[in-house]
């Protein structure tokens, strides 16, 4: 006797977002992660292979970006606690303090390069050695990531203000929020190797 069964599964474009959306965002992230690993990696291979390597005093502006992107970690955290809750109003308003802290994380990074130029320490031309482009291409790479995060917070920012994330249906918060985190704690790496290398 033979039983044959035809199950049919029709899901909504919904919860094809729900179930794809993390874990293609986890594949990117990872595809950064091998990104930055090569370089720092070529990095500490060009110093022990180069007779000169720079040396230069790390921007003050480095250390208050890395300030201020650890503290724009937690204010996002506090805007997903408020989704959860329901609290539209507060969603809303650390949403746009994340923004303006990653605003003023892209600035303070240009002031860092506009010091590390005044020390001598240049990209390219005939005065630029390994280290020194490396510096730059370091977090250089970091910063035009994170200026895909700050599209996407302004994306999160406008859908926040409109009502249309409940704690049902956040999940535009939680991607933002988990690559915003892993911004977060590139930069930190990124700050103490080049703290270190330097």
């Amino acid at each position: 006797m033979n039983i044959t069964t035809n199950t049919e599964y029709h899901f909504s474009a919904e919860e094809i977002k729900q179930k794809t959306s993390k874990p293609l965002l986890w594949i990117a992230i990872g595809s950064i992660v091998m990104l930055f690993a090569a370089f720092t990696s070529a990095a500490i291979v060009s110093k022990a292979a180069s007779k000169v390597w720079v040396t230069f005093t790390m921007p003050s502006m480095f250390y208050v970006s890395t300030i201020v992107i650890v503290i724009s970690s937690f204010t996002f955290y506090l805007a997903g606690n408020s989704a959860k809750k329901n609290e539209t109003g507060k969603t809303t308003l650390w949403v746009l303090f994340t923004l303006l802290l990653g605003i003023l994380f892209t600035i303070f990074q240009v002031m860092a390069w506009n010091d590390l130029v005044n020390q001598g320490v240049f990209f390219a031309g005939k005065q630029s050695v390994a280290g020194s482009s490396y510096m730059y291409v370091l977090s250089g790479m970091h910063l035009l990531h994170l200026l895909g995060g700050l599209i996407a917070m302004a994306v999160v920012l406008s859908k926040s203000a409109a009502k249309k994330y409940t704690s049902e249906n956040n999940l535009g918060i939680q991607l933002a929020g988990i690559y915003w985190h892993f911004l977060g704690g590139l930069w930190v790496y990124l700050f103490l190797f080049l703290f270190f290398i330097s």
